[in-house]
């Protein structure tokens, strides 16, 4: 039995990084070496938008949901698959951002590769459950000024020379604020 039932790659149309030529790159690259593979590429319309296609593709079958992005456009990818509660979907990304920090460190061979011979490696996810709210991530969970200059730079557009800018708005704005975890039960 295959490892995946399809592969859907999710990018940013308007990426600095060319998300989308990366997207039909790799979607070329695996017709032709993977020609019974339904490959499908769907375009994301605003920030967030890639954790809500990302939970319905993985609602249901054996897919591998790919994130042609950086490492935030990846984590919205692996909350939206995580909600979708199907232990059979998997996630990958093929990167395409500024800072590309998990396929940089993770990397085991190129992404067609892994997909052709169905390699999967898992890796251990984070969970961050405020009021009941549960929130994955595959390598960290921005609290504080990570988010909020995120949240700028998707505004302003990220362009290199204008990053400085939103970031520095960002900062005047934040306020500090405290994250405290429940003594458990027993804990001394």
């Amino acid at each position: 039995m295959a490892s995946f039932d399809r592969v859907v790659l999710i990018f940013n149309p308007n990426s600095t990084g060319d998300a989308e030529a990366k997207a039909h790159d790799l979607a070329k690259e695996l017709s032709a070496r993977a020609p019974e593979l339904l490959v499908e590429l769907v375009a994301t319309q605003h920030a967030g938008h890639a954790r809500d296609l990302a939970r319905d593709a993985a609602a249901n079958g054996r897919p591998l949901v790919i994130s042609v992005s950086g490492d935030g456009g990846y984590n919205e990818v692996v909350d939206g698959a995580m909600r979708a509660g199907n232990d059979k979907a998997t996630c990958a990304v093929l990167a395409a951002g500024n800072a590309n920090d998990h396929r940089r460190t993770t990397r085991e061979q190129p992404l067609a590769d892994a997909i052709v011979s169905g390699k999967v490696s898992r890796i251990d996810l984070l969970q961050l459950t405020v009021d009941g709210t549960s929130r994955y991530a595959h390598s960290y969970n921005g609290l504080g000024l990570t988010p909020v200059v995120a949240l700028e730079l998707e505004k302003g557009g990220k362009v290199s020379l204008r990053e400085p800018v939103p970031t520095v708005r960002a900062l005047a704005r934040f306020r500090r604020f405290d994250v405290r975890q429940p003594a458990r039960p027993g804990a001394g």
